[in-house]
């Protein structure tokens, strides 16, 4: 006798939720991972300067023979379109402000090191060419992290929502 059964293989259609929106406007990887039913190996819809699992509107397409992260991108970049569209920009000041405190000291730790080359041990990356560079990168770090809070609120309003859905 024939049965009407879901197909295995058929596409899953992800809801938004209040619940995800709520997530999404906290900005919380976790729950919002959760809400939406996304695999730990999954990309998050969150934007990648909120998170490095994030993913960016500018990703490039999945290439054959990609990783399981790699291939879900395209359907990260879908969801963030969807919830950028409903709930505008997350609340990410207090992340954007703890990335800041995190590069002022790691450019603090590095200048240090190349201001007494005595300090920070033997090995790898311990020759004073090696300590200019990694100071240099941190720097760069660091005013990258000034830049993207200080245009947080002219993104917010760039991404601010276009419906009455919220």
């Amino acid at each position: 006798m024939p049965t009407n059964r879901t197909p295995t293989g058929r596409k899953s259609v992800l809801k938004i939720t209040p619940e995800a929106i709520a997530a999404w406007k906290r900005a919380d990887f976790d729950a919002l991972h959760r809400l939406l039913g996304l695999a730990p190996w999954e990309a998050s819809p969150l934007p990648y300067e909120i998170t490095a699992l994030g993913c960016s509107e500018n990703d490039l397409p999945v290439e054959p023979g990609s990783r399981d992260w790699e291939k879900s991108i395209p359907k990260a970049v879908a969801l963030q379109r969807q919830f950028l569209a409903v709930a505008s920009w997350p609340d990410c000041r207090e992340i954007y402000e703890e990335e800041l405190r995190d590069a002022e000291k790691t450019v603090a730790y590095y200048r240090e090191l190349v201001e007494h080359p005595d300090r920070g041990g033997q090995g790898t990356g311990s020759d004073p060419e090696s300590r200019r560079k990694r100071l240099v990168e941190a720097e760069a770090t660091l005013r990258y992290r000034q830049r993207l809070l200080d245009e947080l609120e002219t993104v917010r309003e760039k991404w601010a929502p276009r419906s009455s859905l919220t």
